[in-house]
């Protein structure tokens, strides 16, 4: 991670960290306020996680916040997830942001599977403008407080 920037670039390194922290946190606030906000249900819960994963393109570090919550009389976690990341490549960095939701059971307007409600990525970013497309990327996210709705949770 330290060869974000350049050869021996620990500035960049550190703008990278310090950049990431503040993202998670910030889609962490908003995560957590739907998880007030809407009745996911007995036994849901949110998690929120940094990740570092070494991809065969370049490493990357992922903010992911995750909903797991069940369906009424089923004993299987269903998913919701909002996530953000930038993966670092020889050619450039990549931005991506997602938001996707993993049914067990059919659940508000989706049926039971995987579905992607929003996807974004860009490619071939320079390192300062990969950093500012993350943030605004992050900021997209967390204008969806419809989304426990679109999946038929009650507000409290």
């Amino acid at each position: 991670m330290l060869n974000v920037t350049g050869p021996n670039d620990a500035a960049g390194a550190a703008l990278l960290l310090t950049t990431m922290h503040r993202l998670h946190q910030q889609l962490g606030d908003f995560t957590t306020q739907l998880h007030i906000a809407y009745d996911f249900g007995h036994g849901s819960g949110l998690v929120h996680a940094i990740s570092i994963e070494e991809h065969a393109a370049g490493p990357e570090l992922r903010s992911c916040h995750r909903f797991g919550f069940f369906a009424e009389g089923d004993a299987d976690v269903s998913e919701l997830r909002f996530s953000a990341g930038v993966t670092i490549t020889p050619t450039g960095c990549i931005v991506e942001a997602m938001v996707d939701v993993d049914l067990d059971e059919p659940r508000g307007e989706f049926g039971a599977d995987v579905h992607t409600l929003h996807h974004q990525r860009i490619d071939q970013l320079s390192f300062t403008d990969a950093l500012s497309c993350l943030e605004e990327q992050v900021a997209a996210l967390c204008t969806m407080g419809d989304v426990p709705n679109r999946l038929g949770f009650d507000a409290w």
